[in-house]
């Protein structure tokens, strides 16, 4: 992969990817017999959402980019979300079935069924995520200039509403390198109103050890002019 040209899906799948891990070790240390559990619940219930409305939005901003030079490839892709919204559908099936369950029992034997039913899930995800950044990705550096990669960035972010790219952005942080959340809080800087920085600001401070907000804080500071 060429590291001089903008990689489209870094961010947002770093942040997912971290979202996956994070709910699947949730569910293995969950006792769903315990109303406790609604919490987990919650939270795979956040997962499916969050893919369901990423995979909109490639279908919607990236995908069409490719139809006029590899429609065969854009169909395959497609199908790949397809399927990831079947695997949503099924998590949501599970549960519904939970929140329905009567016993102690029910719950224990539907709560094994959402831990296997994650597990296919976070398994397509990861592979289907790694093919993104690999076929379409090439395809689109080869056809387009990251000016055009970025306008597509753009439209996405713009299409979100407001508390779920918070959230959104809260596991990105989590997840990126330092010189990717410097790189990341500099477009902000440049492209968002004063407020909106200072939002983002105080979001790295709350999310990062004190040892990495410290220094990507200093990196962030204006040099100063040589007299």
């Amino acid at each position: 992969m060429s590291e001089n040209r903008y990689n489209v899906f870094n961010q947002i799948h770093k942040g997912l990817r971290a979202l996956l891990y994070d709910t699947a070790v949730c569910i293995q240390q969950t006792d769903f017999s315990s109303d406790a559990a609604s919490a987990t619940i919650e939270k795979v219930a956040l997962v499916v959402n969050l893919f369901d409305e990423h995979a909109h939005h490639e279908d919607t901003y990236l995908l069409p980019l490719v139809t006029a030079h590899n429609a065969a490839l854009v169909a395959e892709f497609e199908n790949d979300h397809e399927i990831d919204h079947k695997l949503s559908e099924s998590l949501r099936d599970h549960t519904a079935a939970w929140a329905a369950a009567t016993t102690a029992e029910q719950r224990i034997t539907v709560g094994q069924s959402i831990f296997y039913a994650f597990n296919e899930f976070i398994a397509f995800n990861l592979y289907h995520m790694n093919k993104e950044e690999s076929i379409l990705l090439f395809t689109l550096w080869k056809h387009y200039p990251d000016t055009a990669l970025l306008e597509a960035e753009h439209a996405i972010v713009q299409s979100i509403k407001p508390e779920t790219l918070m959230i959104e952005s809260q596991w990105m942080m989590r997840s990126l390198s330092n010189p990717e959340i410097i790189q990341w809080l500099t477009g902000v800087k440049m492209g968002a109103p004063e407020e909106v920085y200072a939002a983002y600001l105080q979001l790295a401070q709350t999310e990062l050890p004190a040892e990495r907000w410290q220094a990507i804080e200093r990196a962030l500071q204006p040099t100063a002019a040589v007299a």
